[in-house]
């Protein structure tokens, strides 16, 4: 009588289950970087004088300046312009926050992990991967 061993005795059952769990988070991984690569968010002056759009590559796209702020003078301007790019920034920061959290289903793991008081135990077990499984290295 002959029987077939496989890695951990999983059998081809358990490593179909395994490449799924791997091809989900890819796709995860995917949607993830095409949102962020599609994000396009706007900063707008506390004076509502100057709007300042940025791309997912955080570079600043478009500039719109209302025909008001031309009576300021060089400095308020700069002021005004310098507000929307920073506003412009946080809101790209939280919208990928926002996208990261969807990814790794839930915010809690993302503020942990902001913090520093993630394991990388409970990092990769967002992606299906358990540091803590001797037989890991012969399954991959």
């Amino acid at each position: 009588m002959s029987t077939s061993w496989t890695p951990g005795g999983m059998g081809g059952a358990g490593l179909e289950g395994i490449l799924r769990q791997a091809q989900e988070q890819q796709r995860r991984l995917a949607d993830f970087q095409r949102q962020r690569a599609e994000l396009r968010v706007v900063g707008e002056s506390p004076d509502g004088l100057v709007r300042v759009t940025v791309d997912g590559d955080m570079k600043v796209g478009d500039i719109e300046i209302d025909a008001r702020a031309m009576r300021l003078d060089s400095f308020s301007l700069a002021e005004s312009l310098q507000a929307a790019i920073d506003a412009a920034y946080d809101a790209h920061a939280e919208r990928q926050r926002e996208l990261l959290e969807e990814m790794l289903g839930g915010a809690d793991l993302v503020r942990r992990a902001e913090a520093g008081k993630v394991t990388p135990e409970e990092w990769f077990q967002q992606f299906g991967v358990d540091l803590n499984d001797p037989l890991r290295r012969l399954r991959g």
